[in-house]
């Protein structure tokens, strides 16, 4: 005897059933702040109503797609996963962004799966579905320290080093205890030789603190933001240690420093001391406290004793002048020689930078006299003694002092008076100078030279012997009453003491 089965009557050969998908994130805490990939798993754990379940347990062109991204922002679309066998586990990466300002906690993102699979398998045919089913993922953003980090303020320019400072924000929920920065360049920006190490302390959500690092930086580094990457670890509530996510400061090189120059004049000419002044402006972008201007000049007929000049405290956008006291060699050509001027200062509080070299234009001029002669009274009688009184103009562009002019003659002419002093003539400034002379009684009735030389002062301090000046003396006749006076020959002895006397002091002041 046979039983009746008790159900539904199975035709032979049907195959029945379905898979079954499931979603889950295993991996599900995300950085504010940050683009983050979910990989979001997809398991199937197919169900087989009738028969083995060959054919119908498999879902095939399975594709993953965040349809409510919550307070996060989907960056990527629909992504296709390929089929998913019964108890298998496929993978798909979706791409979100997490905003800096999200909140801690749980946030729920919705996903959409899209699957074909047969549901039937029997000798009349399969039969083919399609699927779509939503799916809720929790999302964690953990409730802990969380880090910001300002752009880098520094006045390094490329080619110096000195300090940067940037700050670091707890922008977290949470205390982060016993803090420490790693912090290293990139991009031709070299941090306290390679690596700098700083203690932070304990960092209270919202507080921040100052971070000062030395940092050096090529002089072939290209305009722009330069990378600083920094590394933040700490002590959870817990104790634990624990490390953020790396953040990224941007540091600005500072601008180069900028200087101009203008208004170059000279008073130099051939064998003399004279002054090359200008002006010097910073064009910025900073303040300078510690400048130096130096001069070289390209030629060797030019001297100057002291090329460094100390500048002031300079604003941008300040002019100051300044003056070099220049040499001019008395074998030197007169003609246009040039000058180049370099300025020095500090870079970033560590090293030494330059601007320039500015190259400039002098002219040399011919030589000239420091002083121009003319007579006021220079004439004199035979056997007779008379003032011998001359106009001295100073030619040179500053002042002199100390003047000190010296008369020498020489036969048939004396001088019982041969020197005179003038206390300071300025550039232009004219002054009588007076002298006596005698004539001989055999002088002849004609034009005889003198000779003048001056000592004097110059506005550096100087004191400088000048050339030998010749200046023409006119002897006149006298008209001879026969008769020789007792006074003609006490003036006849006295002139040839004088005369005696002048030789030894002429050869006192040229030796």
């Amino acid at each position: 005897m046979v039983a009746a089965a008790s159900g539904p009557i199975v035709a032979q050969g049907l195959e029945q059933g379905e898979p079954n998908l499931e979603v889950y994130l295993p991996d599900n805490e995300v950085k504010p702040g940050s683009a983050e990939t979910l990989e979001v798993n997809v398991g199937n754990d197919a169900t087989v109503r009738t028969g083995s379940g060959e054919g119908v347990t498999t879902a095939r062109g399975v594709s993953v797609e965040i349809r409510d991204a919550g307070p996060f922002e989907a960056k990527s679309g629909e992504t296709p996963i390929g089929p998913i066998q019964d108890g298998q586990v496929a993978s798909a990466p979706l791409q979100i962004d997490v905003p800096q300002d999200v909140e801690p906690g749980e946030h729920t993102v919705t996903v959409q799966v899209r699957y074909a699979y047969t549901n039937r398998v029997s000798s009349g045919g399969p039969q083919r579905l399609t699927a779509s089913k939503t799916h809720r993922i929790d999302v964690v953003v953990p409730d802990e320290p969380r880090f910001e980090i300002s752009d880098v303020e520094t006045d390094v320019e490329p080619g110096g080093d000195g300090p940067a400072t940037l700050e670091i924000q707890n922008v977290g929920s949470e205390t982060a205890n016993q803090a420490r920065a790693t912090i290293t360049g990139g991009g031709g920006v070299v941090v306290d030789g390679e690596v700098a190490e700083e203690v932070l302390g304990d960092l209270e959500p919202r507080e921040s603190t100052n971070v000062t690092t030395d940092v050096a930086i090529a002089e072939t580094t290209s305009e722009g933001n330069k990378p600083l990457e920094v590394a933040i670890s700490y002590r959870d509530g817990s104790g634990i240690e624990r490390e953020a996510r790396p953040e990224t400061a941007s540091l600005s090189p500072a601008p180069e420093q900028t200087f101009s120059i203008s208004n170059v004049e000279d008073t130099l000419s051939v064998g003399y001391e004279g002054d090359v002044t200008g002006k010097l402006t910073n064009d910025g972008p900073r303040a300078v406290d510690d400048a130096v201007l130096i001069v070289e000049p390209m030629s060797d007929s030019l001297h100057v004793e002291d090329t460094r000049y100390a500048l002031p405290e300079l604003e941008p956008g300040e002019t100051v002048e300044f003056a070099y006291p220049t040499d001019v060699s008395g074998t030197a050509d007169a003609g246009p020689r040039q000058l180049r001027f370099t300025i020095e200062y500090t870079s970033g509080d560590r090293s030494t930078a330059t601007d320039g070299p500015i190259s400039e234009r002098v002219v040399v001029d011919d030589r000239q006299d420091e002083f121009s002669l003319e007579s006021v009274s220079a004439t004199v009688g035979q056997g007779e003694s008379a003032e011998f009184v001359l106009e001295i103009t100073n030619e040179r562009p500053q002042t002199l002092s100390n003047v000190d002019a010296r008369l020498y003659t020489k036969s048939p002419l004396s001088t019982t008076n041969d020197e005179a002093f003038v206390p300071e003539l300025e550039p232009g400034e004219s002054a009588e100078i007076v002298f006596d002379v005698s004539a001989a009684d055999s002088a002849p009735a004609e034009t005889h030279p003198v000779e003048l030389d001056f000592e004097y002062d110059t506005d550096r301090g100087d004191t400088v012997i000048s050339s030998t000046y010749k200046h023409p003396v006119d002897v006149v006749a006298v008209e001879d009453d026969g008769g020789t006076s007792l006074g003609a020959i006490v003036v006849r002895g006295m002139a040839l003491l004088t005369v005696a006397g002048l030789g030894v002091g002429l050869w006192l002041r040229r030796r």
